[in-house]
C-alpha cells in the first residue's frame, strides 16, 4: 500500500491542545446520504441555533474520503485547522479554513485518514522505507496488505465516536457523532455501487493491483493552457477530475469534481486530460490490463 503522500501531512500535524472546557454539539439530525452525480455524500447536523454545524463526508472513489464542517461555532483566525477522531487518533489531520457559499464560516479537509493512529504511524513508516523514485512507476499492492488496511479501517469505524476540530488553540469543537461504523458502511456501498455507474466492475476493481499510471503527468499542461480572458483576473483554481481509463492506457471520459465560479477551468482540464493523457494501464496479479480509474488535481495560477 502507498499512502505517502496523504500521509506525509500526518506526520508533521500538531496535536490539538488539550482543552478543560471544549464546544461540544451533539447530533440534531440522523445521518443522510446522497447519491450525487459525481460522488457519495453522507451529511449530518450538529447542534441548534447559532451552534448548527454541518459535517459532511464526500467520497469521489473507494475509500477516497474529504470531508467539510461548515458553521458559526467554526469561526476562527486560524488558515490550518487540525482535526481528529476520538478516542481513535492521537495525532491531528490538517484542514483549511473556507467560506461557504452563504459566507459560513468552514473547514476543508481534502484527505481523511479513517485510520487507527497506530496504523497511520505504521503506513508512514513503510511509506518512508519505500520512497517511490520520481518517473519510476510503483511496483504493485500486496492484496493481503490492503485487505488488512480495510480490517483496520472497519475497526476505526467502530470505534470511532467523535470529531475534534481545533478552530481555536485553547477551546476546539467537539462534534459527538456516536460510533462511524454504520455511517462509513452507507458511504462505502455507495462509492463501490458509483462503479458500477461509471461503468467499471467493483469486483474487479478490488483485484486491481496497479492502477493507471504516467511518469510525469504535469508535462501535459503548458502555460498557454491558463484562459487567456481571465489572466487579467489572476485567479487561483484547484480542479479535481476523474478519468475512465481503458485497458490499452487511453482515457474514454474525464468528469470535473470541482466547482468553482468560473467552469472555464474545469473544461479546459478534461480537454487537456482527453487530448493529451496516455497510461501504463490497470493491472491485475497476473499481468492482465484492465479498465479503471485515475484522479488528479490541477492548478491554475499565474506565476509573479
Amino acid at each position: 500500500m502507498r499512502y505517502g503522500s496523504a500521509l506525509a501531512c500526518l506526520a508533521t500535524a500538531p496535536l490539538l491542545l488539550a482543552a478543560a472546557h471544549p464546544a461540544r454539539l451533539q447530533p440534531s439530525t440522523k445521518w443522510v446520504l446522497e447519491y450525487a452525480a459525481d460522488s457519495c455524500k453522507l451529511s449530518r447536523t450538529f447542534g441548534t441555533g447559532k451552534d448548527t454545524t454541518v459535517l459532511q463526508f464526500e467520497s469521489t472513489a473507494p475509500r477516497q474520503v474529504s470531508m467539510i464542517a461548515i458553521g458559526e461555532p467554526l469561526k476562527t483566525d486560524l488558515k490550518q485547522i487540525p482535526a481528529r477522531f476520538l478516542p481513535v487518533q492521537d495525532k491531528a489531520f490538517p484542514g483549511s479554513a473556507q467560506t461557504a457559499t452563504d459566507r459560513e464560516p468552514g473547514v476543508l479537509w481534502e484527505a481523511v485518514p479513517l485510520l487507527p493512529g497506530a496504523f497511520i504511524d505504521y503506513l508512514i513508516k513503510k511509506a518512508r522505507e519505500e520512497k517511490i523514485q520520481s518517473g519510476v512507476r510503483p511496483p504493485p499492492i500486496d492484496l493481503n496488505e490492503k485487505a488488512e488496511a480495510l480490517a483496520e479501517r472497519q475497526k476505526f469505524a467502530v470505534a470511532a465516536t467523535e470529531l475534534e476540530i481545533g478552530v481555536q488553540w485553547n477551546r476546539p469543537v467537539v462534534l459527538e457523532t456516536g460510533s462511524l461504523d454504520d455511517p462509513i458502511k452507507m458511504l462505502d456501498k455507495c462509492a463501490r455501487d458509483s462503479l458500477r455507474d461509471w461503468g467499471v466492475d467493483p469486483d474487479l476493481d478490488e483485484k486491481i493491483v496497479r492502477r493507471p499510471w504516467a511518469p510525469h503527468p504535469q508535462q501535459w499542461f503548458t502555460a498557454k493552457d491558463y484562459p487567456r480572458d481571465l489572466r487579467s483576473q489572476n485567479k487561483v483554481s484547484l480542479i479535481k477530475v476523474r478519468l475512465l481509463v481503458d485497458a490499452t492506457g487511453n482515457p474514454t471520459k474525464c468528469t470535473s469534481l470541482s466547482n468553482f465560479d468560473e467552469p472555464k477551468f474545469n473544461q479546459i482540464v478534461c480537454a487537456v486530460f482527453m487530448q493529451r493523457a496516455k497510461f501504463e494501464p490497470a493491472e491485475l496479479a497476473d499481468g492482465t490490463k484492465v479498465p479503471s480509474y485515475y484522479i488528479n488535481r490541477v492548478v491554475f495560477q499565474l506565476k509573479p
